[in-house]
């Protein structure tokens, strides 16, 4: 069995002289950069992606599973832009897709065919078909795209997407294993897939488990990962054991960092010997830690209200632009961006320091549920420095799910996003202007609208 010969870990310089993010006179500053003179060039809303957090949660993951015969693979649905693919490309990482679209994408980016996993979800014949390159991995999701990939001859080796009976996430609709979820072959089916997918002709080279996302605790991660070393027993060409991503970042002030090096160390007692034994490689494949606390929204103050008691701040952004509040009760923490100090930061926040108003920020869409500040209950008030209409609002770590779940929703528009490095900033995706909103749109004629 051929397969991508093991890379070599490679550790980007990272500026000594970054600033992390910081207020200075009351501005935040990203990348040692003003966001009021980020706004001031490019425009409100904003997407802005530190490069410098990029390189030092990459550096992290390489660093804690350095003893272990490692491949490092990004979910590349968390951000797909083409600068940030290739940004994680520099650090040795292969990608995860799960669309022909993301691995157009990932392509396009330099990844190579060898270095991808295309794991499928109810995907078409049409979605097996358009795989450009028969190095890709296509990670099967259930006895029904085995038979397709038969059937298709597809020259692709395959891996086995399993079900270990074992869940978690920070939401129940991101939680992928366990009981009543689409993904993967449940325990009783591997046996009957291994020999279909044989029979069939079809490599076998890997055997996966992704068991949610935002998973904060080890033990469901270790109990997938030793189903994942028993069930390898009885495949004896296998080059991958990929125990999925799904690895927490904090939100909340107070929540703690993931346990990587701990979770590096034990994941290695657990299948390290029995990897370097078979001359197999393991993979994880983040996408969250690798890129939400590069990130942030920010966002012009609009209006402000009283309604119910309550203060209302309104933003020339919404749920369009960042929906996991909105989808997933999810918190952002919300900083003023004009008028803080570095205590208001999620990382040093401290409410007792005082000086915070009671605010509930709502975007701009013609939606009740385009509240940013909000639970599983609907709106609640946040602590936030006193706003002004005009004042600049950051909705912090949003590297991830962040403008890749973007839409168009009321004919809004998507903003820019740009990337910091080195105290400067270049746009890696520009600002949508309205003649986009008619691009493909035909006429009665079948003419396009607005010529491509």
């Amino acid at each position: 069995m051929a397969f991508a010969s093991r890379p070599t870990l490679v550790f980007v310089h990272c500026d000594t002289l970054h600033l992390p993010m910081h207020f200075e006179q009351g501005i935040l500053h990203i990348g040692g950069l003003a966001v009021t003179a980020l706004i001031e060039e490019h425009g409100s809303p904003l997407y802005v992606y530190d490069a410098a957090v990029i390189r030092r949660q990459a550096q992290n993951l390489l660093a804690a599973f350095s003893d272990l015969p490692f491949h490092p693979f990004y979910a590349v649905k968390a951000n797909d832009n083409l600068e940030i693919l290739k940004l994680i490309r520099e650090h040795g990482f292969g990608c995860d897709v799960v669309s022909p679209g993301e691995i157009f994408l990932a392509m396009h980016a330099g990844f190579a065919g060898d270095s991808i996993w295309f794991t499928c979800s109810n995907v078409s014949d049409d979605d097996l078909l358009s795989l450009s390159d028969p190095k890709i991995v296509i990670n099967v999701n259930g006895m029904s795209e085995i038979d397709r990939c038969i059937r298709l001859e597809l020259p692709n080796p395959i891996a086995l997407r399993v079900n270990p009976e074992v869940g978690a996430g920070h939401h129940r609709d991101v939680v992928t294993a366990g009981y009543g979820v689409k993904f993967g072959l449940d325990l009783a089916e591997i046996e009957d897939a291994r020999g279909v997918a044989e029979a069939g002709g079809m490599r076998v080279v890997g055997l996966h488990a992704h068991i949610g996302s935002g998973v904060e605790d080890l033990d469901p991660l270790l109990n997938s990962a030793r189903i994942l070393l028993e069930l390898s027993d009885a495949f004896h060409d296998l080059g991958w054991m990929n125990f999925g991503g799904g690895i927490a970042v904090p939100y909340k002030p107070g929540e703690r960092e993931f346990p990587l090096r701990e979770y590096g160390q034990r994941l290695g007692d657990i299948v390290g010997a029995r990897l370097i034994e078979r001359g197999m490689r393991a993979i994880l494949e983040p996408g969250r830690y690798l890129v939400a606390p590069s990130g942030v929204l920010l966002t012009r103050v609009t209006s402000k209200r009283i309604s119910a008691g309550h203060e209302w701040v309104g933003c020339d952004t919404g749920f369009n632009h960042l929906v996991r509040p909105s989808r997933y009760s999810s918190y952002h923490h919300i900083v003023n961006a004009t008028r803080g100090v570095d205590a208001d930061l999620r990382e040093r926040f401290d409410a007792s320091t005082g000086g915070y108003d009671e605010l509930i920020v709502a975007g701009n869409l013609c939606e009740s549920g385009d509240v940013f500040t909000r639970d599983q209950d609907g709106p609640r008030p946040r602590l936030i420095r006193p706003t002004r209409t005009g004042d600049i609002l950051a909705f912090c770590d949003t590297g991830a799910y962040g403008f890749s779940m973007a839409s168009h929703y009321n004919a809004r528009l998507l903003p820019a996003e740009i990337l910091v490095e080195e105290k400067t900033s270049r746009i890696i995706r520009r600002r949508q202007v309205y003649e986009d909103l008619l691009r493909g749109q035909t006429t009665g004629a079948g003419q396009e609208v607005v010529q491509r």
